[in-house]
């Protein structure tokens, strides 16, 4: 049984590269010793701190907290150390049951809105719904995407574009009194009822219709879901929101897009 091994041979026991061992040696980790042409040699002891090194760096701990438990180590410090291991993986349960639950109402949503009626108004009533948005005076449709990806950006704790929540847009009001329907004032994503917030949608009912496919006929779905309105004696009593169901996000097809228009009615 050799006493001392050379970087190579530790190198392939641990399948790591030896540049990790050079780099565990210049953080203070590991102290090989050197041979006779200079060469770094490891020790049994060497061995068996890789082993806590490895186990340690599966739960990302920092080099520097590595070290300190290294050169402390004792039964009563590995016990702190279980402790600490044993809320890191809480955390981290925490996290993949979280990421579970967003899947599986991604999963809904497909599933929910990939068969859905298009081009039928009908009327629903809604709660007031939170939601965090980013204004802009004029948002045209090619700009949505990038602004949604700000928007998540300020509020990334919680939010992602590609995620559970609804995203969304709001039609400018102003433009589509001079009957032009590429312009918006606000992007938004929906928000839990107990999450953070910058304003409610109000409650109240709202009169909506899907449509499939590219958004270059938005005008041609206002008009429907305006005729709507008009046959039913109803007016609207906020600018429309599109809310974007299905996306680019979820598909490269044009064609399965799902696109769901809201407006908040009166009458």
């Amino acid at each position: 049984m050799k006493d001392l091994y050379k970087i190579h041979e530790i190198a392939r026991l641990f399948h790591l590269h030896p540049d990790t061992l050079r780099y565990y040696e210049e953080k203070g980790l590991l102290h090989p010793v050197r041979g006779e042409s200079g060469y770094r040699m490891y020790t049994i002891q060497d061995v068996c701190t890789l082993n806590v090194i490895r186990s340690l760096r599966e739960l990302d701990l920092p080099t520097e907290d590595i070290r300190a438990y290294l050169e402390r180590r004792s039964v009563e410090e590995t016990l702190d150390l279980l402790d600490r291991q044993e809320a890191l993986l809480e955390e981290k349960l925490a996290a993949l049951h979280a990421a579970r639950k967003e899947a599986r109402q991604r999963r809904e949503r497909l599933v929910r809105y990939r068969t859905v009626p298009e081009g039928q108004v009908r009327l629903t009533e809604e709660a007031a719904r939170p939601y965090v948005f980013l204004r802009e005076n004029v948002i045209l449709e090619k700009e949505i995407d990038f602004l949604l990806k700000k928007l998540e950006g300020r509020h990334q704790d919680y939010i992602k574009v590609i995620g559970a929540q609804t995203m969304g847009a709001v039609l400018d009001g102003e433009s589509l009194k001079k009957g032009i329907c590429s312009h918006f004032s606000c992007v938004f994503f929906l928000t839990p009822l107990a999450g953070p917030r910058d304003a409610l949608l109000p409650a109240g009912r709202y009169a909506g219709l899907f449509y499939r496919g590219s958004y270059d006929r938005l005008d041609q779905h206002l008009e429907t879901l305006f005729r709507g309105l008009r046959d039913r004696g109803l007016t609207p009593a906020a600018p429309p929101l599109e809310l974007y169901r299905i996306d680019i996000h979820d598909t490269r097809r044009e064609e399965e897009y799902v696109t769901e228009l809201q407006v908040l009615v009166e009458g």
